[in-house]
């Protein structure tokens, strides 16, 4: 059984494993090999230092990820296991690799995600985590909405012209501001993303007022040969600007665009304590399909 540093010629196996993951009829479709790849080539991941593979006979049994996060002091790790692995083996050795990467990364906090009632949530209660969040995984099956004309005085647009990344990478920082677990972005992460393969500058609108952006929906498409899933990434509205009822036509303008696309259904994920979001995506006929908890700890030796 060996832990090791993540090699570029290790994306296949990473990709079978995470179809492995993903074979249920309703779950959105796997990534593809594509994905993965530009996932990993994200501006702030440095995956040679931060993903560690588990192996057992040259077999690629789990991985963990770690995203730094030193504007807000925080790492993040992803952990995933093999469904015929002894995964209780797999999550601890993993699990203690990425505590002592978060360390050395002088995190102060470090925070996992993990299904409610599972092997990891059981092993991090064990270790001492805190449950400190609860996030909701919401669905919206197509059907009729309303009419997504932008309020008055304001028009919709498409993400594309000159300086767009920047008034992206501003609105979305500053409506997301003190969210819990936010970390800012900056206008190179911005560009990087809205150029991979599941997203689209027709897919991320724009709410303008003039020549100003008050609002934005930011959405994904995950396809494979049996089925298409919308996803919406973010939503957010300018601080200057709440309150004014923007959210429902820039999310039914959203949802709108994916239904285009021939979608079989729509997701997002949301904090279940921002009650007027998940009130707003109640009111357009989404319906809460599951939980995840966050656990947290601080990494440094005691």
């Amino acid at each position: 059984m060996t832990i090791r540093n993540f090699r570029w010629e290790d994306v296949p196996a990473l990709a079978e494993l995470d179809n492995r993951l993903l074979q249920s009829p309703h779950a959105t479709p796997a990534p593809k090999q594509r994905f993965v790849t530009e996932f990993l080539g994200q501006p702030n991941l440095n995956p040679e230092k931060d993903l560690f593979l588990y192996e057992s006979q040259g077999s690629l049994q789990g991985y963990g990820l770690i995203f730094p996060e030193p504007a807000i002091g925080r790492s993040v790790l992803m952990l995933k296991t093999h469904p015929d692995a002894d995964a209780s083996t797999v999550e601890e050795a993993l699990l203690d690799t990425a505590i002592r990467r978060a360390r050395r990364l002088g995190a102060s906090v470090f925070q996992i995600q993990t299904k409610p009632d599972s092997t990891q949530s059981r092993m991090l209660m064990r270790r001492g985590f805190r449950h400190v969040r609860t996030y909701w995984t919401m669905g919206w099956k197509i059907q009729d909405l309303p009419p997504a004309d932008p309020p008055e005085g304001c028009t919709f647009r498409s993400y594309g012209q000159e300086g767009d990344a920047e008034a992206l990478t501003a609105i979305q920082n500053a409506a997301f501001v003190g969210s819990w677990g936010f970390a800012p972005n900056t206008p190179q992460e911005i560009v990087y993303r809205a150029e991979m393969s599941v997203t689209s500058h027709d897919g991320i609108l724009f709410l303008c007022q003039g020549e100003t952006v008050c609002g934005y929906c930011w959405t994904y498409l995950m396809e494979d040969a049996s089925k298409r899933v919308g996803i919406i990434f973010m939503i957010g509205i300018h601080p200057d600007y709440r309150r004014r009822r923007l959210g429902k036509p820039l999310l039914t303008a959203g949802l709108k665009y994916l239904a285009s696309l021939g979608v079989d259904h729509v997701e997002l994920e949301v904090d279940g304590a921002n009650t007027p979001a998940t009130r707003l995506y109640f009111s357009l006929g989404f319906t809460k399909d599951s939980e995840s908890y966050w656990y947290e700890t601080n990494p440094s030796p005691d």
